[in-house]
């Protein structure tokens, strides 16, 4: 864990999240490389919430809430397929049967193929787990917010949903996340339920760095022109990510919903061209 750790006693731990109960898919970590989803449940345990940890790999969910518990959170780990809904409700109920009625839901699990994303197994699989998954997991924790009249859904998408640049299936999925943001905020908030999403950009995260091969050759000078796309000249981490998820997730939000907020150093700012360039890698 060396390489993230370095970080982990620089997060404040208080208790904002007192008392909820947080599930966040794509939680695991594979050892120090930790992506958003491992980063959002360190944090989210960090200021107080109960976290379960949704993963497909139960290694990699376990290496997670090894984290957790090290610094003194509580969270346990719920092996799932996020593509199968019966596995979704078993998730939702593990938690709920543990901690209590879930109260935060963070989307966050997805895939990002690259080049061969355009042959039809490979679009249905992208579908499946980065867009069908986010809305089984919705479904299955839905009515528990319901009878309580509160809670907090937040997707992670990705500005490859609001702009071109991220490959055909990839950015249809992101880009139904931010629509499916809308559509459920509409259809939840009558019942007090929020539902918010945050799009990542230029982020030093596992998943984007071995997007479309960039981790092999070639990948230093990608992110070179990733950082310069950024109107603060830098790459953004998976921490950055965090705690956006962190304020609407949380009552500070409780004014918030329906809204995608953009985490990409003001990359969606600026011209197009500067985007196609740098997202890949022309």
């Amino acid at each position: 864990m060396n390489e993230q750790t370095i970080d982990l006693p620089l997060i404040a731990r208080d208790e904002r999240l007192k008392g909820k109960v947080a599930v966040v898919t794509g939680a695991g970590s594979a050892g120090a490389l930790f992506g958003t989803g491992a980063d959002i449940s360190i944090l989210f345990a960090a200021k107080g919430a109960k976290v379960v940890l949704v993963d497909i790999d139960e290694e990699r969910a376990y290496n997670t809430l090894r984290v957790i518990e090290q610094q003194g959170g509580t969270a346990i780990g719920a092996v799932t397929d996020i593509t199968k809904a019966d596995q979704c409700a078993a998730a939702i109920r593990r938690a709920t049967e543990t901690f209590g009625t879930v109260d935060i839901l963070v989307n966050n699990a997805a895939i990002a193929p690259g080049e061969q994303e355009n042959l039809e197994s490979l679009w249905d699989r992208i579908m499946d787990i980065n867009l069908k998954g986010a809305k089984l997991m919705s479904d299955a924790v839905v009515p528990g917010m319901k009878s309580a009249g509160a809670g907090s859904i937040v997707h992670v998408s990705s500005v490859a949903g609001m702009a071109a640049g991220g490959g055909i299936a990839y950015s249809a999925s992101k880009g139904g996340m931010i629509a499916m943001t809308k559509a459920q905020a509409f259809e939840y908030g009558r019942f007090g339920i929020r539902v918010n999403n945050v799009a990542p950009g230029h982020v030093a995260i596992p998943m984007g760095l071995n997007f479309k091969g960039w981790d092999g050759a070639g990948s230093d000078a990608i992110r070179q022109k990733r950082a310069r796309a950024s109107l603060l000249g830098t790459e953004g981490t998976g921490w950055h990510v965090a705690y956006a998820v962190l304020f609407l997730a949380s009552d500070e939000a409780g004014y918030v919903t329906g809204h995608t907020l953009p985490v990409d150093g003001g990359t969606t700012a600026v011209m197009p061209i500067v985007m196609a360039e740098t997202i890949v890698g022309r």
